[in-house]
């Protein structure tokens, strides 16, 4: 028996919804709801509006558009709302002292671009946002093949629209670019048995800012970078110690598959500059990726 006063007709019309955007991720339109029931789309075209109309569904018009349950939808079938639910547009973070509230987008308009005045984004959104106060700083993060990422404090939120207005203080538009495609293959590196100043030659030869240290067996030990040799040259250390004396034990990899905004997400994290990029299968260094490598792609777009 579904809960809410839902008519079997639109239970099932809204629980095939449901199914459909846990199993694809995104905007489902009317047609894969009425193919997966064998109905006709315009009969369950009528219902989703309806459903749409007493707040069981959301819709985003254009190519890209569909409709996505609510959570009003998880707890009229399921009787409770997901823990997490799966953005079908973007994500909405708030960074909020002790826990952020992650919130779904479901449409947003960007105003004020060209304007004297800062920018600003107004974001529909489905979750608890009344736990947003305003002067909070937020990070949105849209969902398709180029990933636009928009930074902001919040000025006003609408509870009975599920609003919430932001000024945007960072905007960028990041490719979903696998990093093996970015990132450099020329991968220069330093034995341990090199010493400071060989490392200096090497890293300026190649006109290069850092480099992973191997060993005999041609495995990565370390990281040397520029930053460690003035430090040495600072401290009137010694230029021909071995690397290994110096040199950062600690290398932060990733797998050439993962995508631009997760290099970036992981250097910021870590507070670097570069990863090595490893082989998905073999886990063997393959390369490099610096914050400058994503710089350049993403100015060239």
């Amino acid at each position: 028996m579904f809960r809410h006063n839902l008519r079997s007709v639109q239970g099932e019309v809204l629980e095939a919804l449901m199914n459909l955007y846990e199993k694809e991720r995104r905007m489902i339109k009317s047609r894969e709801v009425a193919r997966l029931l064998g109905k006709e789309e315009g009969t369950v075209r009528n219902i989703i509006m309806w459903l749409k109309s007493m707040g069981y569904v959301e819709s985003r018009t254009g190519p890209a558009g569909g409709y996505i349950p609510t959570l009003k939808a998880y707890e009229a079938i399921r009787g409770t709302p997901p823990k997490v639910l799966e953005p079908g547009y973007g994500v909405v973070v708030v960074f909020r002292e002790g826990e952020d509230i992650r919130l779904t987008a479901i449409s947003m308009e960007i105003m004020g671009l060209f304007s004297s005045e800062p920018a600003r984004a107004l974001v529909k959104v489905m979750g608890d946002l009344s736990r947003v106060e305003e002067g909070m700083r937020a990070r949105i993060e849209s969902l398709p093949k180029r990933k636009l990422v928009i930074e902001g404090i919040v000025k006003r939120r609408d509870l009975n629209a599920n609003e919430m207005l932001l000024e945007i203080t960072k905007m960028a538009v990041i490719p979903e670019e696998y990093v093996e495609n970015v990132g450099s293959r020329r991968l220069i590196t330093v034995r341990t048995t090199h010493t400071m100043r060989e490392v200096a030659r090497i890293l300026h030869v190649n006109g290069i800012r850092g480099a992973p240290v191997v060993d005999e067996k041609d495995e990565v030990v370390g990281f040397i970078t520029t930053a460690d040799l003035a430090a040495v040259v600072a401290n009137s250390e010694d230029l021909d110690a071995p690397v290994s004396k110096y040199m950062r034990k600690t290398v932060f990899f990733i797998s050439g598959k993962e995508g631009l905004i997760e290099a970036m997400r992981y250097m910021d994290f870590h507070g670097v500059g570069r990863l090595l990029i490893v082989h998905p299968t073999t886990k063997k260094p393959i390369g490099i990726i610096t914050r400058t490598d994503i710089l350049k792609h993403i100015l060239a777009i």
